[in-house]
């Protein structure tokens, strides 16, 4: 049960790298922070060289990596702009359909088919997702037409679709072409940061304010730096003695806490309603991910 417990320290982390998130983007933009936590986990991810060698890739390999995560980077910049203008009690819980789009996508990039579990737990959280958003007196289509339509809403939409190609990218790097899982960090890490410091230097970004809010919550973004390459360490240590299935279904609990915690923490509305919506996510996620690993 090693991996269960490793697993769980994966999901508390998680959650508590997400609530710090939340607290940090009350001081700075969706973009600053992006940019500030990256350049810390770069650092800190940095260290993993002296035990693992980055080097010997091919180019195309590092093409894969380069593009892998761009738009990983760009997922996780959407995914602070979510975080920037939505409650963390909504947010979360509709990046828990990563698992619906993913299979979604696989249909073509892969040539993969939906089994009958598959289609049951996209529907299930296509219910989640109405119960999570549920208004008083509003109808069905009302609410499916505010989902769609909401552009704080937008940000999460995107990141889906990007998270998703990243997680078949992720696939073919780790799993077809048996690239260590350290060499990714390093180099996506690193990727991250020019692609923030590019979008930053073309807004022309005053710099000095950056490292200003930077040195105010340092304490947080070292916190978030350090609870980030934690957790991706210990879920990647629970797949190697688990399937990936059970691993990921705990890992996804971080967001029923972070919601639960989060909301609390921050004084947000309909929680309970909230969590509902949530819990049917996270399980239906455990549902599609049955078979997988």
């Amino acid at each position: 049960m090693l991996w269960f417990v490793l697993a769980v320290l994966s999901a508390l982390f998680s959650a508590s790298a997400a609530i710090a998130q939340k607290k940090i983007l009350f001081s700075m933009s969706a973009l600053e922070f992006s940019f500030a936590v990256s350049v810390v986990i770069a650092v800190l991810s940095s260290t993993l060289t002296i035990w693992v060698d980055v080097s010997g890739l091919t180019v195309s390999t590092i093409v894969i990596i380069a593009v892998k995560s761009l738009i990983s980077g760009v997922a996780f910049l959407l995914v602070m702009t979510a975080l920037e203008a939505n409650p963390i009690s909504s947010a979360l819980p509709l990046l828990g359909l990563t698992p619906a789009v993913t299979a979604l996508l696989a249909l073509p990039a892969l040539g993969e088919t939906l089994q009958w579990w598959e289609v049951v737990g996209v529907l299930l959280m296509a219910a989640g997702t109405y119960i999570l958003e549920y208004r008083p007196g509003h109808s069905v289509r009302d609410i499916l037409r505010a989902d769609w339509t909401e552009r704080a809403h937008y940000p999460i939409f995107g990141a889906l679709v990007l998270f998703a190609i990243s997680s078949v990218l992720d696939r073919k790097l780790v799993g077809g072409l048996k690239v260590p899982t350290a060499t990714v960090l390093v180099y996506q890490h690193i990727i991250y940061c020019l692609v923030f410091g590019i979008v930053l230097a073309w807004r022309h970004a005053d710099l000095r304010r950056i490292v200003d809010r930077s040195r105010a919550v340092f304490p947080l973004l070292l916190l978030v730096a350090l609870l980030t390459i934690a957790y991706r360490y210990l879920q990647l240590q629970a797949t190697a003695s688990a399937p990936v299935a059970l691993v990921l279904a705990v890992k996804r609990s971080s967001i029923l806490i972070a919601s639960l915690v989060g909301g609390r923490l921050f004084k947000e509305e309909r929680l309970r309603m909230k969590l509902v919506g949530a819990t049917i996510i996270v399980g239906a996620g455990f549902l599609i991910l049955r078979n997988v690993g």
